[in-house]
């Protein structure tokens, strides 16, 4: 694989649009929370010299794009000499290029898996010191994609550039997609929705990980009022996820 890095520094884009992504302006206790967030990563035992983290969550709606954005964003922000790399490989419904103001159209990880893009399209984040891999555009078949000695090369070769790669997949009860990271990944992290999420739904997307003997560094539990207060659950059907949406 050609290295791509010199390109996307020279040809680096400033999207101005943060939707949902911590900044000066966020308030203290949801900044503190996810830099707590990043010292238990920090410490995390992982042997690898780049910890690959995948962000997950058992149904839509409960906030994992959220959590990955912002951690990867902590990241680079409290850690000034480590590379941060965030990967968006939900291509049914991706949120990360919304987040960060980048056209939707923008090629990304959907074409350099197909073989479209001869190198991956990094986009540098200055602002926020991180560079992103969007989904890109729509494909007919995410989970072969996913699934591709292509996806496992990229993966390889962004080991050598980057410190973390966070990696914002699909829900685990809906597709079978993020599951197949496993053997390329460390491990996991679950996002769960404080008033949404039902721990019925938590428990099976915990035990799917476990059934394929997958390391799960924890639960993190967002949205969640200052105020207090109890949960309520919410529902869900995989025609919603699965369902075809237009770009």
């Amino acid at each position: 694989m050609v290295n791509p890095l010199k390109a996307f520094i020279n040809n680096s884009k400033n999207p101005s649009v943060n939707l949902g992504v911590i900044d000066s302006s966020t308030p203290f206790p949801i900044r503190e929370a996810f830099r707590t967030l990043y010292t238990d990563v920090l410490y995390l035992n992982i042997e690898d010299k780049c910890k690959k983290i995948a962000i997950t969550s058992a149904i839509p709606g409960e906030g994992k794009t959220t959590v990955a954005t912002n951690l990867a964003v902590s990241i680079a922000h409290n850690a000034d000499d480590k590379r941060v790399l965030l990967i968006d490989t939900d291509m049914r419904k991706p949120k990360v290029a919304t987040s960060f103001g980048i056209n939707k159209m923008t090629h990304g990880l959907s074409e350099f898996l197909a073989g479209i893009d001869d190198t991956p399209n990094f986009i540098n984040v200055p602002q926020h010191r991180i560079t992103v891999l969007t989904s890109g555009g729509m494909n007919k078949n995410p989970t072969k994609l996913i699934s591709s000695k292509r996806m496992a090369e990229l993966i390889t070769f962004c080991e050598q550039y980057f410190d973390y790669i966070i990696i914002d997949t699909p829900p685990i009860n809906v597709v079978s997609d993020a599951l197949l990271l496993h053997d390329k990944i460390n491990g996991y992290i679950v996002a769960v929705k404080s008033d949404f999420s039902n721990i019925n739904y938590v428990s099976e997307c915990i035990e799917r990980l476990n059934r394929i003997e997958a390391e799960i560094f924890g639960i993190v539990l967002n949205s969640h009022s200052l105020k207090g207060g109890r949960s309520k659950y919410g529902n869900y059907t995989k025609y919603d996820y699965s369902s075809s949406s237009s770009r």
